[in-house]
């Protein structure tokens, strides 16, 4: 939000303090009786701009008002914008040496705090790669770099009061090379100030092939199979940043793309691969200004069917067109390949059916539907500390762990544990590295029964019968392996170590007391 073009008016904001002016006239006030507001109305009014209009105004928190003034100051007197980006420049490369995926920078009343994702875990950022301190920032050095980001690099006006979305590049240092980064950036009001998130979008090392991903030869058997078949949809699931680009992309990479048409469409395009078309969709572009058609998936899997297109990878499904035309190109002669948001493989009929507005006929029709994935990163633990299994034993820190281990495994003796202090080697987290557990569904005529009948539940019971393993039992396996930590695979699978629900409301009602049971009776 802009502020008015009057540096009387905006004077008299930041005296009052509870009063903010943008540049169309509105009024924001957190006080019905500040100081100046009566006087800043009066000049409002007198503006040119307001010719003929009523003034406008709105309720906003002293916060929020604080958080525009601020913002409104630091884009009249911002710093030098080498010193802005250089200090831009040292918090993104702390953040790639650290192999993180993503930043927060979070503008608090008083301060700003850095935070770092890295495999799947938040942690805060103590110190910067120049060996200075990222604790105990001023909340205007947040504000500036939120100025900085949206207004000089993106250019673009930033409003404390609504999100905002941009990108930037930046050339880092990444093994001895300078390597041009790019980040995506966005930005969201708090109560008391603002958080921006950035997220990396430049792989920093080369994608990951099938046997990287140390999969069983089973697994990678049936994914093989799927994309060398002539037709039908393949479907992977998993949270964000479960790995789902990187296993299209290993999985395209066994396609002889001279043979066959490979035309992918993605949303941003994260990897080049040779033979391969790619093609960024821009979901909130039109085609013609005014026209209303978006050049979203439907759009270019519309245009496509021109294209004589063999193998057709799709981004991330969203809505009821792109479903509609995924299913289409799968059912028409070409496979189709992409990825959803769910939480297991079993979950794919219902999202696609219930969420995307799919008949069930669609969905359960022969042959349409090939293999449904789904997988899940699980910290891998640190091979040069993580203890073995009557090491942990013997350890009073780590004993209830190895117990609850022996719990769900029978064979503990190749199993390991995380070590509670870590190593230098792993930071002294004890985890370096994700690994993948996955689950696959090899579609069959049985299967499609019971997705055209909706009976989901009936159709686990009866992939169970069939001797199905899911992502459970592979994360099982990984835990007999030695190769990830308890604590860190329940994080990511459900009902690991199952509990009963009525041994839990057992617990609640002693957690209650007899006597107030008691009486609830």
């Amino acid at each position: 939000m802009l502020p008015i073009n009057n540096d009387a008016i905006m004077r008299l904001c930041r005296d009052d303090g509870h009063t903010f002016v943008s540049d169309d006239g509105t009024i924001l006030s957190s006080a019905t009786d500040s100081l100046h507001l009566e006087t800043i109305i009066t000049q409002v009014q007198c503006l040119p701009i307001m010719a003929g209009k009523k003034i406008a105004i709105h309720p906003a928190s002293t916060e929020q008002i604080h958080t525009l003034l601020d913002i409104n100051i630091a884009t009249e007197h911002q710093l030098d914008e080498s010193e802005l980006g250089q200090y831009l420049k040292t918090v993104c490369q702390t953040a790639v040496n650290d192999g993180a995926s993503d930043i927060h920078i979070e503008v608090e009343r008083e301060s700003t705090r850095f935070l770092i994702r890295v495999d799947g875990r938040r942690v805060k950022l103590t110190t910067f790669e120049n060996g200075n301190s990222a604790l105990n920032q001023p909340r205007q050095r947040g504000i500036d770099l939120a100025s900085y980001i949206f207004s000089t690099l993106g250019h673009h006006d930033i409003n404390e009061r609504e999100p905002a979305n941009d990108s930037f590049h930046l050339d880092l240092t990444w093994q001895g090379q300078l390597k041009k980064f790019e980040w995506r950036a966005a930005l969201m009001p708090l109560n008391r100030g603002i958080k921006v998130t950035l997220r990396c979008l430049t792989p920093r090392d080369k994608p990951l092939t099938l046997n990287d991903m140390d999969l069983p030869q089973s697994f990678i058997d049936q994914l093989l199979h799927a994309i060398h078949q002539r037709g039908g949809g393949v479907v992977i699931t998993g949270p964000m940043g479960s790995g789902k680009t990187s296993l299209i992309y290993a999985l395209l990479d066994n396609i002889d793309s001279t043979a066959r048409s490979v035309h992918a469409l993605e949303d941003p395009v994260e990897f080049e691969q040779m033979g391969i078309c790619k093609t960024a969709v821009e979901p909130d572009a039109e085609t013609k200004l005014g026209s209303g058609v978006f050049k979203d998936f439907a759009y270019y899997a519309k245009e496509q069917l021109r294209h004589d297109v063999d193998v057709a990878p799709f981004g991330e499904l969203r809505d009821h067109a792109a479903a509609k035309q995924f299913c289409r190109k799968a059912e028409t002669g070409g496979l189709a390949i992409t990825t959803l948001h769910t939480n297991s493989a079993l979950g794919i009929p219902q999202t696609f059916i219930e969420q995307m507005d799919i008949s069930p006929s669609i969905i359960a029709a022969p042959d349409l539907m090939r293999l449904f994935v789904h997988q899940k990163l699980v910290r891998k633990l640190c091979p040069h500390c993580a203890l073995s299994y009557s090491e942990a034993t013997n350890n009073p820190l780590t004993q209830a762990k190895a117990q609850r281990l022996s719990a769900i495994i029978n064979d503990t003796e190749t199993a390991r544990i995380k070590h509670p202090d870590g190593c230098e080697k792993c930071h002294y987290l004890g985890e370096k590295g994700r690994l993948v557990v996955m689950e696959l569904i090899v579609l069959d005529d049985d299967d499609r029964d019971y997705i055209a009948r909706k009976a989901y539940l009936d159709w686990k019971r009866h992939l169970k019968k069939q001797g199905w393993p899911d992502i459970r039992d592979h994360a099982l396996s990984r835990l007999r392996r030695g190769q990830i930590d308890i604590d860190a695979a329940c994080e990511q699978i459900n009902e690991l170590e199952p509990v009963k629900t009525s041994v839990i409301y057992e617990h609640m009602r002693e957690g209650l007391g007899e006597n107030d049971t008691a009486m609830a009776l």
